[in-house]
């Protein structure tokens, strides 16, 4: 009876003594600076924000690495410890003598709603690395007379034949459905990896599509090329374009001068330098495209 009281008691005090660890933290950047959050080497999210908010943390500690879309802002790698219990934290990054800093702003010993926004990214906490999955499919209809279709389907990486008897002069349909997924994290990346890219890159960490959509929203509000042009340098030199991205700004002027300085002052601003080849689409004139390129080989 004794033993058995003992060992109750000693249940009981493992129970007690056992810690709960289940936080949501907030890490927001003082100046606006985007930057990417790794936690225990693994990339979070796809692309760098200026908040970013990770829910589900349940350890007391990680592994905290934050990569700046900057190249010339120094990392910040520290142990991050969380408190015991349900709790929201917010950090902000600020710049003390030169240097980044993480410091805590507030914490609340329950776990408080995140909500998404335009400027922050909210995501959980993911031990593997984040992917994006690219899915595109071919449809071809038509009239024919085979006795057999063959429709190629791919399902969860399995890929599968499925022959379909129409009959003399029957109606068929071919689908083919292909989907890549490409690693993104997985470790400390330097860069942003891009799908089916290899080429050189002139920045590391383009802008989010969000983030481009407004800004070409507002480049494109400007009733005059020179306001334009002035708005998109500034929108550049702040930030990392796809050559796509380039382009997109470029058709936004009326005039060929003014799309051709842009497109010079962009070249250093752009991630995927190697299909710069696509600015050229936004061209009138194929002497603009020459001297372009002739900048390009001289640069």
């Amino acid at each position: 009876m004794k033993k058995l009281l003992l060992l109750t008691l000693l249940f009981t005090a493992t129970i007690t003594s056992a810690q709960t660890y289940f936080n949501n933290i907030e890490i927001y950047s003082d100046n606006g600076e985007r930057f990417t959050v790794f936690l225990n080497n693994v990339q979070q999210h796809e692309f760098a924000e200026n908040n970013v908010a990770i829910t589900g943390l349940d350890a007391p500690a990680y592994g905290l690495k934050i990569v700046f879309e900057n190249p010339n802002s120094k990392n910040i790698d520290k142990t991050l410890y969380l408190p015991e219990g349900q709790n929201s934290l917010t950090y902000k990054i600020i710049e003390k003598k030169g240097k980044k800093k993480l410091r805590i702003v507030s914490m609340v010993d329950h776990l408080s709603e995140i909500i998404p926004t335009q400027t922050r990214r909210v995501v959980v906490y993911n031990p593997n690395p984040v992917f994006s999955q690219t899915t595109t499919t071919t449809t071809t209809s038509g009239v024919g007379n085979p006795d057999n279709v063959s429709v190629g389907i791919s399902v969860g990486g399995v890929n599968m034949d499925v022959n379909v008897n129409t009959g003399n002069n029957g109606v068929y349909t071919e689908t083919t459905t292909t989907t890549t997924t490409t690693t993104v994290g997985g470790g400390i990346d330097d860069h942003y990896i891009m799908e089916g890219y290899n080429g050189p890159y002139g920045c590391p960490w383009p802008m989010s599509e969000a983030d481009f959509r407004q800004a070409l929203h507002t480049i494109k509000s400007k009733t005059w090329d020179d306001t334009r042009l002035s708005i998109a340098k500034q929108v550049v030199a702040a930030n990392c374009l796809f050559a796509d991205q380039v382009r997109d700004i470029v058709n936004l002027f009326d005039w060929e001068d003014k799309k051709l300085e842009f497109a010079k002052f962009a070249y250093d601003y752009t991630y995927d330098t190697g299909n710069y080849f696509k600015v050229a689409q936004a061209f009138e004139w194929e002497d603009s495209i020459e001297e372009l390129n002739e900048y390009i080989n001289t640069h």
